[in-house]
This record gives structure tokens, sequence and C-alpha cells, in this order.
């Protein structure tokens, strides 16, 4: 029963995360969301999302929870590194059981806050054409992360994949149609 009770919350987190996404192009007030969401949904200490800088080829975390948080944002990981690097390259989920052990993990992060990355789910956060970002779950509070946890934040990495596109596309628009009205004046 506990069981269902788990599952029926965690539906109706996602269902209020899809409502939001539909009601709002404030792009960080819905990535903190989905990230919150995302820590508490997997039983995490923390999270963080991190997007592709496809000209600088790096990825930048954008948004981050808990203690490293603040420490963390806008830090960068180098093209390929790490295990966010190999998630967008390959395009698919990994469950690290033992971060340090991994020959995969970038501890620059760890190095620069102090904090230490013992477990990670890392999954693509991927638009029709691409891979644009990556979210990862850290440290799970319980254990391992599972596949009911790889469900649950692969389901949030789509909503933030769109959310991140839409607001992408929302500003193409209005730079257009400041452009247009800046040449239609001239």
């Amino acid at each position: 029963m506990a069981t269902q009770d788990t599952d029926a919350a965690t539906l109706e987190r996602l269902l209020e995360i899809s409502s939001l996404l539909n009601s709002t192009l404030k792009l960080d007030e819905l990535l903190g969301q989905i990230m919150t969401s995302a820590t508490e949904l997997t039983g995490a200490e923390t999270s963080s999302l991190l997007l592709l800088d496809e000209e600088a080829g790096e990825l930048e975390i954008t948004v981050a929870t808990g203690k490293p948080g603040e420490a963390v944002m806008r830090e960068r990981v180098p093209s390929g590194q790490g295990i966010a690097g190999w998630v967008v390259e390959h395009g698919e989920p990994a469950v690290v059981d033992d971060a340090r052990q991994d020959p995969r993990f970038y501890g620059g992060i760890d190095e620069t806050t102090g904090f230490e990355t013992r477990t990670v789910l890392a999954v693509p956060m991927a638009t029709r054409e691409r891979t644009i970002g990556v979210i990862e779950v850290i440290n799970k509070r319980d254990g391992s992360f599972d596949e009911r946890d790889a469900k649950v934040t692969t389901a949030l990495a789509n909503h933030a994949a769109i959310a991140v596109e839409n607001a992408r596309l929302y500003a193409r628009l209005a730079d257009a149609v400041v452009a247009s009205r800046m040449s239609y004046r001239l």
C-alpha cells in the first residue's frame, strides 16, 4: 500500500510540473521547480541541471539544489568529461553506485565545493534533434538509485527539455519582433 501511495504522489507531482510547464515562460522558476522535485522524488541530497553550451563545447550548471547549490551555479564541466559529459555523448542515462570509482567521474566540482559525491543518476535532456543538457540527482539518501528513480528523473528531464526549447523559441521570436519593428521604423 505504501508503494501505491508513493507512486500516486509521484504521478501527482509530475502532473503539477506538466501544468506549470504549459503555463509559464519563466524558465529559471520552472527549472528550479523541476530540480527541487527531482531531489524530493528520488530521495537525493542534491541535484543539478547542466545545459550544453554548444559554442564552448561545455556543460554549464544552470540550476543546482541542496548544500552545494549556490557554490556550483554557473560552474562548467569540460566537453566529454564527467558522467554528465558521457550522458550527452551517448544520449542515455547513467546510474553510478560509487562515483569515485567510476572512470567517468569528474571531481573538479567536489574539489571546488568540498562536497562528496557518492552516488549519481544522470539522464539526458533531449529534444527530437539532440541532447541539450543533463539532469543529475546526487547521493541517494537510502542506498542506490534504482529503475523507478531513473524513470521519474527521465520524465522530469523531458519536461525540462521542453521548457528550455520553448523559452529559447520565445526569445528568438521576441528578438525577431523587435528587429522587425526597428526595420519598419527605418
